[in-house]
């Protein structure tokens, strides 16, 4: 089975469609309900995180990946960065699936599972005003090069996937900018979760450490 963070909407939701149209069992972690089987869970709440990924653990099934694929996006100009702004974007895109991955890890070795951590492109980079938001992406890469260290040795295969822009509502959630409709500039989410797979599928001696996907 296939658990992932964020597959309610975006590109999680594209990763779970095609995973299950494959005939794998996916499971979400969101806030709400999602297109496939969900436990409710707030990734900025400790107790939320604890007691879903406790769920995860009295399956019988393997795990085959942790996906974690939520995130928020932020901006907010330099002099006027906001801790509740800061703690709310960290612990969606960080401490969360940091705190995830602990509660699992266990479960990760023993089925022998893959670990997929969705940062961006803007954690190989800096952008104007997204200092939290690119602090946070920076942060997933250092988590994913720190567990391919802890995990040397298993089968278990850590992937760092950093993609750039593309069609979702994550803009338009945070700042009201909706890219969806532009045919042009941004990419499909479903063509970068059909890539995502791609990935997973690799024979297991195959391990693609990193992925930056720009737009052309």
């Amino acid at each position: 089975m296939y658990v992932i963070t964020g597959a309610s909407d975006g590109l999680g939701k594209s990763l779970a469609q095609q995973l299950e149209s494959k005939g794998k069992r996916v499971i979400s972690f969101s806030r709400r309900k999602a297109k496939v089987e969900t436990i409710i869970c707030d990734l900025t709440d400790p107790k939320s995180v604890k007691e879903a990924a406790f769920k995860v653990l009295d399956e019988q099934e393997p795990i085959d990946a942790l996906i974690n694929c939520a995130g928020i996006f932020s901006m907010q100009e330099l002099g006027n960065l906001e801790s509740s702004e800061l703690e709310r974007v960290f612990a969606t895109n960080v401490t969360g699936p940091m705190q995830l991955t602990s509660l699992l890890i266990g479960r990760i070795k023993k089925d022998e599972a893959d670990i997929l951590n969705v940062s961006s492109s803007v954690g190989t980079k800096a952008y104007e005003n997204q200092a939290a938001y690119g602090a946070s992406k920076w942060a997933m890469r250092g988590f994913s090069a720190n567990l391919q260290v802890e995990l040397k040795g298993t089968p278990c295969r850590v992937i760092s996937f950093c993609p750039g822009g593309f069609k979702s509502k994550l803009f338009e959630k945070a700042i009201g900018f909706d890219n969806t409709t532009d045919d042009s500039a941004w990419m499909k989410a479903e063509d970068i979760a059909g890539f995502m797979i791609n990935i997973l599928e690799l024979p297991k001696n195959m391990e693609v450490s990193e992925v930056i996907i720009n737009r052309k």
